[in-house]
């Protein structure tokens, strides 16, 4: 088990291992479809430098009560459906990516090239990820509702499991691959 705080530095990054056990304390950034669109499609700048940054994968319910915003609830959402966007959001310095589900050998690649890790969180652990919030610095392109861009503090985020390393090792794939072979073994003798 390792505690990770942001900015991720290169050389925490370096040290992880594929099945590793994170939890993250410090800043990170929640966004998902609609604010990738909006950066790389209708290529506007994004408002914060995410440089050595935590993207999360999700769209959190919230409210806004006397300017201050509060989120009631946010899961983490299937990372696959960003795949397009991966590469462009590493090349802006992201480290960490927080989501749900396998990427492909051509994302992982792009790990192994920004030096950055993809981290795995519970799907259907909305709880879990709501609680770590301490609070909501800051929301940018509220006309996106829930798919606006969020900074929140959290605090000890987890648990996540490093599901690819810096080096382009993908725990997903691996296993998947493991698991076939296996199968192939059976089905012969059988």
């Amino acid at each position: 088990m390792r505690e990770l705080s942001t900015p991720l530095e290169r050389s925490s990054i370096e040290q992880l291992k594929p099945g590793e056990t994170i939890y993250l304390t410090g800043y990170i950034y929640i966004m998902r479809d609609a604010t990738l669109r909006r950066i790389f499609e209708e290529n506007v700048k994004p408002p914060v430098d995410l440089s050595g940054q935590v993207v999360f994968f999700g769209a959190p319910s919230f409210t806004k009560e006397e300017g201050r915003y509060r989120i009631l609830s946010v899961g983490v959402t299937t990372s696959q459906r960003m795949e397009k966007y991966i590469p462009s959001l590493l090349s802006l310095g992201v480290r960490g990516i927080i989501g749900k589900g396998e990427l492909s050998e051509e994302v992982t690649t792009e790990f192994r090239k920004y030096c950055a890790a993809y981290f795995l969180f519970v799907g259907g652990a909305a709880a879990l990820a709501t609680s770590a919030i301490e609070n909501v610095e800051n929301v940018w392109w509220e006309d996106l509702y829930g798919e606006a861009l969020f900074r929140v503090r959290v605090n000890k985020l987890g648990p996540m499991f490093v599901a690819i390393d810096c080096l382009g090792n993908n725990l997903l794939l691996e296993n998947k691959k493991r698991v076939l072979n296996n199968l192939k073994s059976l089905l012969q003798v059988i």
